[in-house]
């Protein structure tokens, strides 16, 4: 699993962790995804919309008019008048912001969910890389024992120099392996511990989720039906453009009220009173209220779009997790039958056995063991994969899935 460098940068440079007590645990690295500062501009979003800051309000405006049709005093006249804010625009301005609102929240979860995808894969990535320098180490460490056999019987029977140069460029190829994946490590480990802020990690008792809990977590999430959030997400971006239309076609005035007084007229009564009502024969703002609703014609194609490729993304990538761990369980039982363990035991037992012969079957078991190794990382990338395209690891209660016991993270 190779992690792409601006991933990587990304991370590590606008990664920010609150709890600066943490334990740097596994878990503790997963739950930084939510503190990413990705997802503090929602929140500030989320908590703008207030209703004071964008409700409407109940008078759109106040006119104080002053009138002298013979422009001498006993003609003057005195008016206030206001316009009353539009109750169906007002009632489908509120309704629009707060499914503006769920719309936020919705691609905030969405973005949490990414995070996590991103630290899982980088947590399974150290956790396999630490697995594969364990065994390049040993490795190492039988060629330098096969060259120190060779070296010390230049004289026996034993000695080939042919073999002796390859032992030797072996182990050219297995320190130059050997060193590659410890810098890898280390760079893992720089971004780890960067976005835990914490100066060193030690994820020494972690372990990985097992095949047989791989298989029974990913029949346990298939069984159901779960929702997916980008599914989640245009369902309320199309309930957004509907309301915005419903609103544009509640954008007219609906009258004015307006109060009058003659303090030098002969009448009755110095005050008066107006109304009027506006009645909206055409929309002015068709060209809005069409673009409006193209907008939600397009959004509706792409929900059928998107929601026919969820369920055949999650119906491949579910297969092929299933046939991947088929695989790896062939291979276990493949290995099992080489019966080299019990090859082992016996030349041990052997009083004059030819070392090099032994040592060149521990090789075979250790090639064995990368063997099972890569295949166990590409169930594990599967895994992932699968565990992205059902949307459930920010389901509440959070777990952690890469753990071997499946526990909360908290």
């Amino acid at each position: 699993m190779t992690k792409s460098l601006p991933l990587i940068l990304f991370i590590s440079l606008f990664t920010i962790s609150d709890n600066v007590n943490a334990q740097g645990s596994m878990s503790d690295f997963l739950l930084t995804a939510f503190e990413d500062l990705n997802t503090k501009g929602y929140d500030a979003s989320i908590n703008f919309l207030s209703p004071k800051n964008y409700r409407l309000p109940i008078v759109e405006d106040l006119e104080v008019r002053f009138g002298n049709d013979e422009f001498t005093q006993k003609d003057q006249q005195y008016a206030v008048r206001f316009r009353p804010g539009n109750p169906w625009k007002i009632r489908r301005n509120k309704a629009l912001f707060n499914a503006t609102k769920k719309e936020l929240s919705i691609r905030q979860q969405l973005q949490y969910h990414e995070n996590l995808v991103d630290r899982y894969e980088l947590a399974a990535e150290y956790l396999l890389e630490t697995k594969s320098l364990d065994l390049e180490q040993r490795k190492y460490a039988l060629i330098k024992k096969r060259i120190d056999i060779l070296g010390s019987n230049l004289e026996s029977a034993l000695f080939n120099s042919k073999d002796f140069v390859e032992a030797k460029l072996d182990q050219v190829d297995a320190l130059n392996s050997k060193e590659e994946t410890t810098v890898s490590i280390l760079n893992l480990e720089r971004i780890i511990v960067s976005v835990l802020q914490q100066p060193e990690i030690n994820w020494n008792s972690e372990q990985l989720i097992s095949i047989s809990g791989m298989d029974s977590i990913a029949d346990e999430i298939a069984s159901k039906s779960l929702p997916a959030l980008e599914l989640e997400l245009i369902t309320q971006k199309i309930d957004v453009a509907r309301k915005e239309v419903r609103l544009e076609k509640a954008d007219f005035d609906i009258g004015y009220f307006q109060t009058e007084y003659y303090p030098y007229r002969d009448r009755n009564s110095d005050y008066g009173l107006s109304f009027g009502i506006s009645i909206p024969i055409f929309n002015s703002n068709k060209n809005q209220i069409a673009e409006k609703k193209l907008d939600e014609i397009e959004l509706r194609n792409d929900f059928a779009a998107e929601q026919y490729q969820d369920s055949i993304k999650r119906v491949v990538e579910y297969e092929y997790l299933k046939s991947l761990l088929a695989q790896h369980r062939m291979l276990i039982e493949q290995i099992e039958d080489l019966e080299l363990d019990k090859l082992s035991s016996n030349l041990r037992q052997i009083e004059d056995n030819n070392p090099l012969t032994f040592l060149d079957l521990e090789e075979g078991k250790l090639k064995l063991e990368e063997l099972k190794l890569k295949s166990y990382s590409r169930v594990i990338d599967q895994y992932l994969e699968f565990l992205d395209a059902y949307n459930v690891i920010t389901n509440l209660p959070l777990r952690n899935y890469l753990s071997k016991d499946l526990s909360n993270l908290e």
